[in-house]
C-alpha cells in the first residue's frame, strides 16, 4: 500500500493529525468525529512511512473491544502479523509487563489476578477475621478506598489516620496488601501501580522502554486517571512522540477516578501549543448537532470546538411531555412500534436513561406489548456464576496457593464441608503463615479426611491437565467436579448454566493463546480482563435500554432520552456543585450525540417519588437547546406549569395520553442447529453428553457430515479426544 493509497478518505484535520511530526500532539476528537480511523491510520503510516518498527509504537485504550477492533484495522491496511505489537488496555499493557519482569517486580511467576468480586470477597473475611464491625466498614466501602488509594499512587504505609475509622480502613488496606503479597494475587488497580512502581524503582529497564517505544498513541485520553497519567507520562522519554485523542466535552466517569483536567496538563506539560480538532461529524444530522453544541456551550473551561456535518437533514428534534411516567413510557412504546413498522430494525433504537431504576416502567411495557427489548450492561460472559466457579478450579490448577480461588470451590458442589470446618483451617493456616491448600496436609482427625478429598481432587486435575489441551481440560474440570451434575439437578436455572459451560468450552477452543508452553494461564488472565471491560455485545432485533453512561461510544438511528427533569437528569445529587453540574451536562451531550437520525427528548410533568406524585419540573439541559430546533409534539408546555406545581392527581385531569394499542412482535426465537443419526431417532448436537460402551462417559465437541458418512469428534474423560462414526459407533445420549 503506497502514502497515498493509505490516506484516501482522510478529510483535512484528519490528514494533519495522522501525518503530525513536530513534537507531542493532542487530538480534540468531536463525537462521530472518525477517532479510531485517525489513531489507526496513524499508527499504520508511523511504520509504512517513518520506518518505525510494530514493537517501537505503543497504543493504550480502554477496552479490549477497542484493541482488537485496532489491531484488526492495522493488519487489514499493513497485512502484517499483529500478534507481538504492543496494543492494548492500561490492565492488559501492563500485565504484560509484569510477566516479562515479575522478578523485579516481586511477583511469582504464575500470580492470579483477582477480578472485583474475588477482591471484595478477600476484604469481607479480613474484615470478619480481624473482627471488625461490618456495619461501619463495609466491604465494597473497604474495596472502594483501597482502589483509589491505588488509582492515586498511593500505598497504605504512605497514609497517616486523621481519625479512628481512617485508622481502620489504612490497617486493612495494610492487611489487604500482605494477604495479596503473600498469596500471588494481584488485583485490577494493582497491575497498573505495580507497573508503575516496577519501571520508578528500576531506571535502566525505564530507559529501555522510553527507547524502545518511540511513539505511544492513547484512546479516550479524557478517561485517565492520576495513576494512568503519571504511567504515560513516565514512558515519555526524550525522543518519544505521545499522541493522545480525547474530548473534554464526553468526560463523564468522574466517579472511576476520571480527571477532565488531564487534558489540560497535557497541553502543558508536553508542551502542546495548539490541540488539532476534528469536528466534522459523521453520524448526526445538523440538527442534532446543534443541539449538542447549545448545551454544550454552557460548560466552562472547555478547551473549545464546535460540530458540524455536510448530512444536512433537517429534521427536528422531537419533545415529549408526559402527564406521569407511565405516559412517557406509552408514547415511547407506541412511537417504538411506528418506527419499526416503517422499517427501522428494533436493535437501532435506544432508550437512554440517567438511572438503572427507571428502566422498570419501560421494560414492563415493552413485555407487555411483546416487543423484543435487552437491557444493556447484565452479567458479562466471565461474570456469570457457572463460568467463574470452573475457572476457580482452573486457577488452583495453575496455583493451589491461590486462597481465593479455594474458597469459592471448595464445597461446590457441596462436599459436606461446613463454615465451621473452613474456620478452622484460616485460622491454622493463620498460625502457620501458609495457604489454605498446603495447610490441609498439616490438619489430622476427620478435618482432614473432608478436605483430602478436595485437594486430591485438584492435585488429579494437575496431572490430568498436563496431557490434555486447553478445551479438553476445561471440558475435564467441568466433570470432574461434579458442576454439571449439578446444574443438570436445578430445574429452575439448571438448562441456562449449562448452556453457558458448553458456551465456555467452545470460546476456549477458538482461544489463540500467545504463550503455548502455559496456554491456561493466558486464558485465565484474558477471562479476567474481558470480564472487567465496561462494554458487551448487543442482541439484534431488539431494543436497546441503557444508560447513558454505558450508551457511550455506541450510536443508533433513533435514541429517546427519558427522564429529562431536574433532579433526575440532572440529578437531584449534582444540583448544589458546579462542576457535578457541568460533568451531568456533559452526561447529556453524550446522550444527544448517539442519536443518527432521530432524537426524542422525554420527560413526565410527575412522577411518583417515595409514594407520592410530586411535579416534575423540566429539566434545565431541555431549556439550553434553541426553541427552534425542538418541535413539542405534546403541548403540555403550553398550558403552563402553575397547575402541575405541588401534589398533582393525573385522574382528576383530562388528557388522551395514555395509548392502549398493543404491538404485533414476538420474542425472537433461539435456534439450535441439530444432527440426527442415520436410521436412528436420536438426535444428537453439540454439548451432549453420550455413554460409549468401551470409552466411557463423553461429551460431543463436533459434528461433521460428509455425504453420508457422519463422524463426531467426543472428548472422553480420562483418554482425550476420539473421532467416531455415528453411524456404526455403539453409544447412546445420557
Amino acid at each position: 500500500m503506497n502514502e497515498q493509497s493509505l490516506l484516501n478518505n482522510l478529510n483535512d484535520a484528519q490528514l494533519q493529525a495522522v501525518t503530525y511530526t513536530s513534537g507531542s500532539l493532542l487530538v480534540l476528537a468531536g463525537a462521530g468525529s472518525g477517532k479510531t480511523k485517525v489513531l489507526t491510520t496513524r499508527i499504520a503510516w508511523l511504520i509504512k512511512n517513518a520506518q518505525i518498527g510494530v514493537s517501537e509504537v505503543l497504543a493504550v485504550t480502554f477496552t479490549n473491544k477497542a484493541a482488537k477492533e485496532m489491531l484488526h484495522r492495522i493488519g487489514s491496511i499493513l497485512h502484517i502479523d499483529t500478534k507481538y505489537m504492543w496494543v492494548g488496555t492500561f490492565h492488559s499493557i501492563a500485565l504484560r509487563l509484569l510477566r516479562l519482569h515479575y522478578q523485579e517486580a516481586g511477583l511469582p511467576s504464575g500470580f492470579q489476578i483477582l477480578d472485583s468480586q474475588d477482591q471484595q470477597s478477600l476484604i469481607k473475611r479480613l474484615i470478619k477475621h480481624n473482627n471488625i464491625d461490618e456495619d461501619r466498614y463495609p466491604a465494597k466501602e473497604v474495596q472502594g478506598f483501597i482502589n483509589y488509594q491505588k488509582e492515586q499512587g498511593i500505598r497504605a504505609s504512605e497514609l497517616s489516620p486523621d481519625n479512628l475509622k481512617n485508622k481502620i480502613l489504612i490497617d486493612l488496606y495494610l492487611l489487604y496488601e500482605e494477604n495479596c503479597n503473600r498469596d500471588g494475587l494481584v488485583d485490577f488497580t494493582e497491575l497498573l501501580l505495580r507497573s508503575y512502581e516496577l519501571l520508578s524503582m528500576n531506571l535502566p529497564l525505564l530507559n529501555r522502554y522510553r527507547q524502545q517505544f518511540k511513539h505511544i498513541l492513547v484512546d479516550e485520553f479524557q478517561d485517565t486517571n492520576v495513576l494512568q497519567y503519571k504511567w504515560l507520562h513516565q514512558l515519555v522519554g526524550e525522543r518519544t512522540m505521545i499522541f493522545a485523542v480525547g474530548d473534554d466535552d464526553q468526560s463523564i466517569y468522574s466517579f472511576r477516578g476520571a480527571k477532565v483536567a488531564n487534558m489540560h496538563a497535557f497541553l502543558r506539560d508536553f508542551q502542546v501549543t495548539e490541540p488539532i480538532r476534528l469536528e466534522q461529524n459523521y453520524r448526526s444530522t445538523q440538527v442534532i448537532l446543534d443541539a449538542a453544541n447549545a448545551v454544550i456551550d454552557n460548560n466552562s473551561e472547555r478547551i473549545g470546538k464546535k460540530l458540524w456535518t455536510e448530512n444536512r437533514h433537517d429534521e427536528k428534534i422531537r419533545l415529549y411531555e408526559g402527564y406521569t411516567e407511565e405516559d412517557e413510557a406509552y408514547y415511547v412504546i407506541d412511537e417504538i412500534r411506528q418506527l419499526h413498522n416503517a422499517g427501522i430494525e428494533l436493535n437501532e433504537i435506544a432508550i437512554l436513561y440517567r438511572s438503572n431504576a427507571q428502566s422498570r416502567v419501560f421494560e414492563q411495557h415493552l413485555y407487555n406489548r411483546g416487543i423484543a427489548y435487552r437491557v444493556y450492561g447484565g452479567l458479562r460472559f466471565f461474570d456469570r456464576q457457572e463460568i467463574k466457579r470452573v475457572l476457580a478450579y482452573l486457577r488452583l490448577i495453575i496455583n493451589p496457593s491461590d486462597n481465593e480461588a479455594f474458597l469459592r470451590v471448595v464445597n461446590f458442589p457441596a462436599r459436606g464441608i461446613g463454615p465451621r470446618t473452613i474456620e478452622q483451617l484460616q485460622e491454622t493456616a493463620t498460625q502457620l503463615k501458609r495457604s489454605l491448600f498446603d495447610t490441609v496436609d498439616e490438619l489430622t482427625g476427620k478435618l482432614k479426611v473432608s478436605l483430602s478429598k478436595f485437594t486430591d481432587l485438584i492435585r488429579l486435575m494437575q496431572i490430568e491437565s498436563k496431557v490434555l489441551n486447553l478445551a479438553e481440560t476445561i471440558s475435564y474440570v467441568i466433570e470432574t467436579s461434579g458442576i454439571r451434575e449439578h446444574y443438570e439437578n436445578d430445574p429452575k436455572e439448571g438448562e441456562e448454566r449449562i448452556e453457558n459451560l458448553n458456551e465456555l468450552i467452545s470460546a476456549v477452543t477458538g482461544f489463540q493463546a500467545e504463550d503455548t508452553t502455559n496456554p491456561l494461564v493466558e486464558f485465565l488472565a484474558h477471562a479476567v480482563l474481558e470480564s472487567g471491560d465496561n462494554q458487551a455485545n448487543s442482541y439484534d432485533s431488539a431494543v436497546q435500554l441503557m444508560t447513558v453512561h454505558a450508551a457511550k461510544g455506541l450510536e443508533f438511528k433513533v435514541v429517546f432520552v427519558v427522564g429529562l427533569e431536574d433532579g433526575l437528569f440532572p440529578h437531584e445529587n449534582c444540583l448544589n456543585n458546579l462542576k457535578e453540574v457541568e460533568e451531568e451536562r456533559r452526561l447529556m451531550y453524550v446522550a444527544i450525540t448517539r442519536a443518527k437520525e432521530k432524537l426524542y427528548l422525554m420527560r413526565a410533568c410527575s412522577r411518583l417519588m417515595w409514594g407520592k406524585r410530586l411535579a416534575a419540573p423540566i429539566s434545565r439541559f431541555v431549556n439550553e437547546i434553541p426553541a427552534e430546533l425542538i418541535k413539542n409534539i405534546s403541548g403540555v408546555s403550553k398550558i403552563g406549569y402553575s397547575e402541575l406545581s405541588g401534589y398533582y392527581d393525573p385522574a382528576e385531569s383530562n388528557y388522551s395520553g395514555m395509548r392502549n394499542s398493543r404491538a404485533e412482535f414476538e420474542h425472537p426465537e433461539t435456534k439450535t442447529s441439530r444432527v440426527s443419526l442415520k436410521d436412528s431417532d436420536v438426535t444428537l448436537k453439540i454439548g451432549d453428553m453420550i455413554k460409549h460402551a468401551k470409552f466411557g462417559n463423553g461429551k460431543i465437541l463436533r459434528l461433521n457430515a460428509d455425504g453420508k458418512k457422519m463422524t463426531a469428534e467426543i472428548f472422553f474423560i480420562g483418554i482425550g479426544k476420539k473421532t467416531l462414526d455415528l453411524n456404526i459407533a455403539n453409544i447412546e445420549k445420557v
